[in-house]
């Protein structure tokens, strides 16, 4: 009975174990759902930027008397005198680094995701070995308890001889 003992607390302690893994792949999807709403709060910053800048330069040309230039050909004149929006350049920066760190988040969730899984096939291996092993062991004991009643019962049958 010691072996069956012996595996019941390998088996609560893999089953500790995969409990953990299964907290640590909670985590990373917590924080996988954070770098994500921070990419997107990132994107949609750069967007309200891209719409305030565009917005005041329509503002600027309209009371300039001009006619506004077509998006693409105003990119493109843009670029080609240099000009530098170095507050749009800080928010791609930042949604840069948010992208960086919601694909780091994806590899730590699969990690997570994995060490439970590979956890979790590790119990059920065992749990099915403690199950093997307590019906050997139950059979055993039938086994013992039946040879003891058939001598038990051949005593008897002497006896009364």
């Amino acid at each position: 009975m010691s072996g069956v003992s012996d595996l019941a607390r390998l088996l609560a302690l893999r089953s500790l174990r995969e409990e953990r893994a299964k907290a640590a792949a909670s985590i990373a999807e917590a924080r996988l759902q954070e770098a994500s709403r921070t990419l997107s709060e990132a994107e949609a910053a750069i967007q309200a930027h891209d719409h305030e800048i565009d917005q005041q330069e329509q503002r600027f040309l309209v009371a300039m008397q001009m006619k506004p230039l077509p998006s693409g050909e105003y990119g493109r004149r843009r670029d080609l005198l240099g000009v530098s929006d170095q507050r749009r350049e800080v928010l791609i920066g930042q949604r840069n680094e948010a992208s960086a760190a919601l694909g780091e988040c994806e590899r730590q969730l699969s990690t997570a995701q994995a060490e439970w899984r590979r956890r979790l096939f590790e119990r059920d291996k065992l749990a099915e070995a403690e199950r093997r092993l307590r019906h050997v062991d139950r059979a055993r004991i039938d086994a013992i308890a039946e040879q003891d009643a058939e001598e038990m019962s051949a005593d008897r049958a002497r006896l009364t001889c």
